[in-house]
């Protein structure tokens, strides 16, 4: 189960719910029931919403949204967090105009039942809510369960309420009071994280980690940023490194910390690492440093031994990929004038929402790259590696690329 089914389930529930509170409120005059049954029905409209904003976030990165759509989620579980507000607030009026009116609240044995299996389905709802909420870290479906939490111990207080009625009418206007409160209470609660999570706010438990990462691989840290977009945190990194160590030594350096970093924390979506040069006061070996960390610690170069000068181009089946981040690769090595060979490799990192496709053509040791489109952060952290990128004109095709590699060294054979 996704956090997708768990919405529609949890409308459809919501939907039957909601109708029978106030079908009963209006014909016993309880404002608590009526109160919980317009909760409830919030509860489909929130539901609905958190569906729409999980179907959104898990749309691919594309060349417009680089970080990709996850802040669609944050956006969902704001509407919700201002749906708990309304309802509260509501609820509180209702509840204080009851104090000054005369209306009978009648017992009734059928209300007292619903509300108790509309107690026990809520809690379920909620718990599912939660579960896969921090399963999947959706803050709009976690957002979700805390509306449902709430909307089970209001009905354990309506419970309350028509019981007591029998004694003492006012008790559920009383009810009703307490409810709103605790409703208004939530709604700051969950409030305070989607608006941090909208607002780019820092995730200092990331920062630490990565700060322990880097310390464990004895690299220095000169600037670090991170921000967190939706379910997922993003992170730049600037590191010192000795002005005369070898680009080759500073590529393997680099490519191991991003996939340690990656690796180690899975709330970490993307990360950039950026080179600051430096004198060093004391003398270090680096070049065995570099070693050590890219080969001893054992960073992963994918793909056939190279043979040659690298040239890489993405695919989608047999054709050219209109993105840059694919799932596969025509790996073409060529020296002297001649094409070695031609190999179609899969991208190991690959994911639907996020291809990393920069990361492939660093791993896979390019040295350059035919694409449609790319981004402009894929695109300069491959130029920072020296890899050379070059846009195609949408249309053409693949015969045409290898016919031009053999045109440049001089062989059309």
């Amino acid at each position: 189960m996704n956090p997708q089914s768990v919405s529609i389930i949890s409308t459809i529930a919501n939907l039957g719910l909601g109708i029978s509170k106030l079908i009963f409120g209006f014909l016993i005059g309880s404002v608590a029931l009526i109160a919980d049954g317009i909760h409830s029905g919030l509860d489909i409209f929130s539901s609905f919403i958190t569906f729409l904003g999980l179907k959104v976030a898990k749309k691919p990165v594309d060349e417009a949204h680089p970080y990709g759509h996850w802040r669609a989620e944050s956006l969902a579980g704001f509407l919700v967090a201002i749906l708990l507000a309304i309802s509260g607030i509501w609820i509180l009026y209702e509840a204080i105009k009851r104090f000054f009116g005369e209306s009978v609240v009648k017992f009734s044995y059928q209300a007292i039942i619903l509300v108790g299996v509309s107690i026990l389905i809520t809690e379920i709802l909620a718990r599912l809510k939660f579960h896969f909420g921090r399963k999947y870290q959706s803050l709009s479906l976690v957002a979700d369960a805390e509306h449902s939490r709430a909307d089970a111990l209001s009905s354990i207080g309506v419970l309350g309420g028509l019981f007591l009625i029998r004694y003492f009418n006012l008790a559920d206007a009383i009810v009703a009071l307490g409810i709103g409160g605790f409703i208004l209470l939530k709604t700051f609660k969950i409030g305070k994280e989607i608006t941090d999570s909208l607002l780019d706010v820092s995730n200092k438990e990331v920062e630490e980690r990565i700060k322990k990462i880097c310390q464990a691989h004895q690299i220095e840290i000169s600037d670090l940023k991170t921000r967190k977009i939706g379910a997922y945190n993003f992170a730049e990194i600037k590191i010192e490194l000795p002005p005369k160590l070898k680009v080759e030594n500073v590529q393997k350096i680099t490519e191991t910390l991003e996939e340690r970093l990656l690796r180690n924390i899975p709330v970490l979506k993307q990360i950039v690492i950026a080179v600051e040069a430096y004198e060093m006061a004391r003398t270090v070996v680096l070049p065995k440093f570099g070693k050590r960390i890219g080969e001893l610690e054992g960073f992963e170069q994918i793909g056939p031994k190279k043979l040659g000068e690298r040239i890489t181009v993405p695919l989608e089946g047999e054709e050219i990929s209109p993105r840059f981040g694919a799932a596969q690769y025509l790996v073409i090595d060529k020296k002297e004038g001649k094409i070695l060979f031609k190999e179609i490799v899969k991208n190991p990192y690959f994911e639907k929402d996020s291809p990393r496709g920069a990361r492939f053509i660093k791993a896979v040791r390019a040295d350059k790259v035919f694409t449609y489109r790319i981004g402009p952060n894929a695109k300069q952290n491959l130029e920072n590696f020296g890899i050379e990128v070059e846009i195609i004109p949408f249309g053409k095709s693949l015969d045409e690329i290898l016919r031009d590699i053999k045109k440049e060294n001089g062989n059309e054979n």
